[in-house]
């Protein structure tokens, strides 16, 4: 995911996490379109940002922000 390193995409941890199904809105993680057959997770930002992710893509983010290194 090289918007972590871009700084695209934020390593501050979600205030919130939702999940259900996809609303047909692209993926702030790979930018394919998340399908309303797809679950979906929704992660509510600090900053007010709304991210949506698939699944797998959600994990993939919350595993590599923890092994960004810490300003």
């Amino acid at each position: 995911m090289d918007k972590l390193w871009q700084g695209t995409l934020p390593t501050d941890d979600p205030l919130r996490l939702r999940g259900g199904l996809g609303s047909g809105l692209s993926c702030d993680g790979c930018d394919a379109v998340i399908a309303s057959s797809e679950p979906e997770d929704e992660v509510e930002m600090p900053d007010g940002r709304i991210l949506r992710f698939h699944v797998a893509c959600a994990g993939l983010w919350r595993a590599l922000k923890q092994a960004m290194p810490k300003s």
